[in-house]
């Protein structure tokens, strides 16, 4: 981790340096000069500082001496952390400057003025401490060099899943991948193939491959395999030196030489080797795609029906397989997994069944497995030697994190686990870390973890063409294709919506946060959160057990789950946060913002969405370096003219919600904002607010803006409206909302958005059919049409949008029929119909929509009968019906649906 916090301080010192600072003020404070000074200084020890850091890898530091030097480096790091987020603070408060009049600005300098000093002086010790550590790295001998070659305890750790379930008899699950897989190695293609097993650690990728590489079947249609661990830590040289001294053997023809031979010599000579052969070859425990060039080419495509199998955590790696040849692993469902635990756990017992008084604890130790082969063998096989009393078993479910990461029969599991995030780059283990302090099978947004991320400063600049939302976004593919996040929605595009973690894993990334003191979670009575030196807090139930103690100088993020915690407990703790980045108070019992947080110059990001707050004070514009403002179903209905002063925001959310189905017009409130917003260049989401003429005009020039809801919009303002559209090339999310049902939006002027994926319209058309407009939206993916007015069926006008996938209508038409004709709709997903009082007859054709999966009817009060032509949607996998007439209710129980179809009535 010493390298993470090296990486984080060495992103911040460059934020810092970045910044400006008046030349008045400068000259006012001498002490400035030395400190940016010290802090370029700093930067460069620290440049080279990584650079070395770098290179050890969690074998390394297993060196005691290497281990306390790391420690020491990242407390230097963590020290320079607070010192430049105390320089920021400063910063800020001068920034505010221009609020206060000549007399309040000299008396506040003549206090700042020892701060500047201290801060000066603080960074000339760092310097002295680096130095000191650079010393002592020669004096003690330290060297990457020395350790890095030792790995014996990383072959040792590749194979931890083939011990334990060696049996074949006791495991369970992967039939069918064991059927594929034999089928795929056997078959008759002639050419070579390469196979993929990938999937996150303890799934038993080896254990599998294992079996089928043991398969009798799979031995006798191969005469010649051979079983390669790669691992982290190898030379390609050594491995095809493996190949080549495998069952060769004392023949001196193939062995001669290859010692001295570099590896395109080796590779060669393989293929030479393996000209005449069919061969089996498994590279276990692959960790990169970097080896595979020089083995693609030493394994000789000779047409003699050979087979390579690559196991793998990583889906890069996975890539490398042959199309239709990659097989990805999934935990065990939920009976599996208890079969397997009951055959380790009870197989003293002539049954292997689990006795009646165990049974609620043993399936909590199960559940918290959450189907990881790994972990339910190891658990049960540990279990099987204690006394099978309620009591034990209970007191090991309740110390199951400790167990984990202290027993020394069970830590081998978080050691299979951690090899994932001892792999990890830098740039990616603070954020990976930050992803633990989420609450138990949380489901993780992934553009609010982006957002979160970007707030604490984790996310690198990679030029000025790529946001750092972008940069942030590739972060999550990463984590996602190393199998540390687990992807549990994706959204339209393809990309994750939703994430989770595996709880063991989570457990385990837990106790390295609070080791590491990244941060720590609060959730019990035992919890002593703020007591420690947490870098980052979470509270998630039973509130804040201990009030903080003077200054919490050192916390960076605070996240509230608990919805219980009082408005006390909040504005105690919030006035200790000085140098606090991110301030999470969802769903948090309050009225208004502690006047603390406003004191908290250096926060990026302030959440308060579901809280009851009603108004925003002018002291909001003391927060310069907000990115964030998230004031989502509040009570919010107008924001001060300071919020166009926080020059660095970039996501602005405001709505108060009255009705979330939407079925009413005024389903939520606009928000009313200062002309100046516009003045905001780096604003990139600007949701749900209220229009006027001058608004429209200049809203162009937030040319960033990708996602827009403006609300309140009058028929004058279209022309203004769509004219500044087009002045924003990566819209990508657009609502429009009339201000009331009665007035209408204008569309005749309306250009196409190349970017925009999403369009809400909520207001009356002008004309009885929808416009031809829609159609040239061509990489629209989401439709939603409201309150629109038509006197005839609209859905001919956009039906051939090839890209969309969510259509919804809510009071559009005022007709009895709706027709979805033979090939409409091609890649549509989800369907709303609701409100549209008239519509008596739904017809859906043979070859309508052939990709729906979700169809929603709400309030359509005439019409009585399901569509016949429901049959045809092969695709419909679920149907809800709310405010539907009791007739078409009735009409279900004599409709012919596909038994897979589930209906759900409200």
């Amino acid at each position: 981790m010493a390298e993470a916090a090296v990486f984080h301080v060495l992103n911040k010192i460059a934020a810092s340096l970045a910044g400006t600072i008046s030349d008045e003020l400068v000259k006012e404070v001498s002490a400035l000069l030395a400190v940016k000074n010290s802090m370029k200084q700093i930067k460069s020890e620290f440049a080279v500082m990584r650079a070395f850091v770098s290179q050890v890898n969690a074998y390394d530091s297993r060196n005691e001496t290497l281990a306390a030097w790391l420690e020491q480096v990242k407390k230097v790091a963590f020290e320079v952390e607070d010192i430049i987020d105390e320089y920021t603070y400063l910063v800020g408060k001068e920034n505010v400057s221009s609020f206060w009049n000549s007399l309040k600005q000299a008396f506040r300098h003549s206090k700042n003025i020892a701060a500047w000093h201290g801060i000066a002086d603080q960074l000339k010790q760092v310097e002295t401490r680096l130095e000191r550590l650079t010393k002592m790295r020669h004096r003690y001998g330290i060297s990457v060099r020395e350790t890095a070659s030792n790995s014996t305890a990383l072959r040792q750790r590749r194979a931890f899943d083939i011990p334990h379930l060696s049996n074949e008899d006791e495991i369970v699950g992967n039939d069918e991948e064991t059927k594929r897989l034999i089928e795929w190695l056997t078959d008759g293609r002639e050419a070579r193939a390469v196979i993929s097993i990938s999937g996150m650690g303890g799934l038993g990728k080896t254990t599998l491959a294992n079996s089928i590489f043991k398969n009798p079947t799979v031995k006798r249609h191969f005469n010649w395999s051979v079983w390669i661990s790669v691992s982290q830590s190898y030379r390609v040289e050594d491995l095809l030196r493996r190949i080549l001294t495998h069952n060769t053997g004392k023949n001196e023809e193939i062995l001669n030489g290859i010692d001295t031979m570099d590896r395109i010599e080796l590779a060669e000579k393989v293929q030479i080797y393996l000209r005449e052969k069919r061969y089996l070859i498994v590279l276990d425990d692959v960790w990169s795609r970097d080896p595979w060039s020089s083995l693609d080419h030493a394994f000789v495509r000779n047409n003699f029906r050979s087979r390579v199998i690559i196991t793998t955590r990583t889906e890069d790696v996975a890539s490398l397989a042959d199309e239709n040849r990659r097989l990805r692993l999934s935990t065990l469902p939920k009976e599996e997994a208890w079969d397997l635990f009951c055959k380790k756990a009870f197989s003293k017992l002539a049954e292997k069944c689990c006795p009646e008084d165990l049974k609620d604890w043993a399936e909590k130790i199960v559940d918290k497995c959450q189907g990881l082969p790994l972990a339910v063998v190891a658990i049960g096989s540990l279990l099987s030697y204690r006394r099978q009393q309620e009591q034990e078993w209970k007191s090991f479910y309740d110390q199951l994190s400790w167990q984990l990461t202290n027993n020394p029969e069970l830590n081998w599991v978080a050691s299979v686990l951690n090899l994932s995030f001892d792999n990890l780059p830098s740039y990616l283990k603070n954020c990976f870390l930050y992803c633990g302090l989420f609450p138990e099978d949380y489901l993780i947004k992934r553009k609010w973890l982006i957002r979160l991320w970007t707030a604490e400063g984790f996310i690198e600049e990679r030029g000025p063409e790529t946001t750092m939302e972008e940069v942030a976004d590739g972060y999550v593919k990463e984590l996602v294709h190393r199998s540390m996040l687990q992807v549990v929605e994706r959204n339209d595009f393809g990309r994750a919506k939703t994430l989770q973690i595996h709880d063991l894993v989570r457990e385990i990334t837990l106790t390295t946060s609070r080791k590491e003191k990244f941060g720590i979670v609060c959730n019990g009575p035992g919890a002593t959160v703020l007591r420690e030196q947490a870098r980052r807090v979470s509270v998630h139930k039973d509130g804040l057990t201990s009030q903080p103690n003077g200054n919490l100088r050192q916390l960076r993020s605070f996240i509230l789950f608990d919805k219980q915690l009082p408005p006390s407990s909040i504005e105690n703790a919030s006035s200790s946060f000085k140098l606090l980045r991110v301030l999470c108070l969802r769903h948090a019992k309050m009225e208004q913002i502690p006047d603390a947080v406003f004191d908290l110059f250096n926060l990026h990001y302030l959440d308060l969405q579901y809280t009851e707050v009603k108004s925003i004070p002018k002291s909001l514009g003391k927060l310069q370096n907000l990115q964030t403002l998230d004031l989502n179903v509040t009570r919010v209905e107008k924001l001060p003219r300071e919020v166009a002063t926080l020059t660095k925001l970039r996501h602005l959310f405001v709505s108060c919600y009255y009705d979330f189905e939407c079925r009413i017009f005024d389903c939520f409130s606009a928000v009313s904002v200062p002309h100046d917003i516009c003045r905001l260049k780096g604003l990139q989401t600007l949701l749900n607010i209220k229009a006027d003429k001058f608004l429209m005009q200049n809203i162009g020039s937030l040319t960033s803006l990708r996602n827009l809801f403006v609300m309140k919009v009058r028929g004058a303002y279209c022309t203004e409206l769509w004219a500044s559209l087009k002045m924003m090339p990566g819209l990508v999310t657009l609502g429009v909302v009339a201000s009331d049902k009665d007035e209408l939006l204008r569309l005749d002027s309306v250009h196409p958005l190349p970017s925009l994926h999403k369009l809400y319209l909520q207001g009356r058309l002008d004309e009885d059919e929808a416009p031809t407009v829609f159609a040239s939206f061509g990489r629209l993916r989401d439709l939603a049409l409201g309150w629109s007015g038509l006197q005839n069926d609209p859905l001919h006008a956009f039906s051939h949008m090839s890209s969309l996938v969510n259509l919804q209508l809510y009071r559009v038409y005022k007709g009895p029929r709706l027709s979805f004709r033979a090939g409409w709709f091609p890649r549509l997903k989800n369907l709303f119909l609701a409100d549209m009082a008239q519509v008596s007859v739904i017809d859906i054709e043979d070859g309508a929509m052939e990709s729906l999966y979700q169809l929603r009817l709400i309030g359509l009060s005439s019409l009585t009968a399901a569509p016949a032509g429901v049959v045809y949607l092969q695709s419909l996998q679920e149907m809800y019906l709310t405010d539907m007439p009791q007739e078409f209710i009735g009409s279900l129980e004599t409709s012919e649906f596909p038994e897979y179809l589930s209906i759900y009535i409200f």
